[in-house]
């Protein structure tokens, strides 16, 4: 086996003795082609959210003040581009912690069949994210990338969900299920409440 950690040829174990590439070519006395081959695997994408969330005890309104996101997707190639996928990301995250969800009747008709009764995320319902870099490139491929796409989504759900639950949680309420509407969360304080 042939080693070129050193941008020189040598046999594994043994670096004293080396050739280096002009030396292949003069020798073979002809054009020398080389063909590498890398057998890329899975890359895993990292990161953790924090988030900050206001609860309205006497509405149930819940009020996301401060989310904290960091993603590392190895080696960044384009930082605009990753800042973006994090913030789209989060952003959808944080709609689907407190405000999507598809109602069907008791016969199973759609009554979220437009954009006027499926409440969508808009810029007014979220801070501005905080979002830290981190790069650890990965093993497993050439460029050391990992995964950026679903980053924000995956961390912000739960980081959003935690908090609320946290902050509701002296009332006795351990669990809620998504989205955390309004309707929702003043149910389970009156509930709580007797």
């Amino acid at each position: 086996m042939l080693d070129t950690d050193t941008g020189r040829f040598h046999v594994a174990g043994t670096p004293t003795k080396d050739v280096v590439w002009e030396d292949v070519t003069r020798a073979a006395g002809a054009p020398v082609e080389e063909e590498a081959f890398h057998e890329a695997g899975p890359s895993y994408p990292f990161g953790s959210h924090i988030a900050v969330v206001e609860v309205d005890t006497e509405t149930g309104d819940v009020r996301l003040q401060r989310l904290v996101a960091c993603d590392d997707c190895g080696r960044i190639l384009n930082p605009l581009i990753v800042e973006g996928q994090v913030h789209g990301g989060a952003a959808q995250g944080v709609a689907q912690a407190l405000l999507e969800e598809i109602v069907f009747d008791e016969t199973g008709n759609p009554l979220t069949s437009t954009f006027a009764d499926y409440m969508i995320v808009s810029a007014a319902e979220l801070p501005s994210f905080e979002v830290i870099e981190q790069e650890t490139a990965s093993p497993n491929n050439e460029l050391g990338a990992k995964g950026v796409g679903e980053s924000g989504t995956i961390g912000s759900t739960p980081a959003v969900v935690s908090a609320v639950m946290d902050a509701l949680s002296p009332y006795g309420i351990r669990h809620l299920d998504m989205p955390l509407a309004p309707m929702r969360v003043w149910t389970a304080l009156q509930a709580a409440q007797g």
